[in-house]
């Protein structure tokens, strides 16, 4: 369903989709996330489109999953097929972006954490700003890495990288992004959306036909067992939601303002 943070521009043949809550670090709902995986089911038939740009607020792409998001509360209450489709709405996002037949880039200012590390990594291409960086928080707060990011982040940048990132919890400026393979251009303070419109025009420059083509190749060359190797993290999630660990952290989110 559309939600007022999640808006879509059309510029010529260049779709802009920018997800901005005026705050709250621009968490993931679970209404944000069914907002975005529409939109990004909403190019599907769009034979015109060159390419899709992903970003965020001005200063801040996404700290990640809203851990202040009602339906948290309801945990105790919901049967296990509740529990599982609400987990699996975060995986459904992160499939319809990644289904996008047109190119994508994600243009990043700021934090981008746990899922919005996630979400960008579903993107075909990374702009970053120079005061971006990137971490995944979900072990520290008691949950697994999920939406099927954990074999894409693999073969982004390495198993090792990827230990580092998600099991000791390093964060990476957007130097070490560049640098490990993860952002494609450093952008100048404050214009990752230029930037990222820029690439937008070469590849609008292109056939396009063979552009979607070619795209479909590496996915299937890079990423053909992605959903295989994430068969199991939706209930992954749905299991670490029940555990102690995260209801903790649940609790420490309740109690922060703003």
């Amino acid at each position: 369903m559309p939600h007022d943070a999640v808006s879509v521009e059309r510029r010529d043949r260049v779709a802009i989709v920018r997800l901005d809550r005026k705050g709250r670090a621009n968490a993931l709902s679970f209404a944000i996330m069914d907002a975005l995986a529409e939109a990004a089911r909403g190019f599907e038939t769009d034979t015109d489109l060159a390419a899709v740009i992903l970003t965020g607020a001005d200063d801040v792409f996404s700290a990640g999953m809203d851990l202040r998001d009602p339906a948290f509360a309801r945990l105790d209450d919901m049967a296990l097929a509740e529990l599982r489709a609400l987990a699996g709405l975060g995986p459904r996002m992160a499939r319809a972006w990644a289904g996008i037949e047109a190119p994508t880039v994600a243009a990043i200012e700021g934090p981008c954490l746990g899922g919005g590390l996630a979400l960008a990594a579903m993107c075909d291409f990374r702009v970053a700003g120079p005061d971006a960086r990137f971490g995944a928080p979900e072990v520290a707060v008691g949950v697994n890495m999920g939406w099927h990011s954990v074999p894409r982040l693999t073969a982004l940048v390495g198993a090792q990288a990827t230990r580092r990132l998600l099991l000791i919890g390093e964060e990476w400026t957007a130097e070490d992004a560049l640098r490990l393979g993860f952002a494609d251009r450093i952008a100048d303070e404050g214009a990752a959306l230029d930037a990222a419109l820029a690439m937008a025009a070469t590849l609008a420059a292109r056939p396009a036909t063979a552009t979607r083509m070619v795209k479909r190749q590496i996915d299937a060359a890079a990423h053909g067992l992605d959903l295989m190797a994430s068969a199991t993290d939706m209930d992954q999630h749905a299991l670490t939601w029940l555990s102690e660990d995260f209801r903790a952290a649940l609790k420490r989110f309740g109690k922060r303002g703003g």
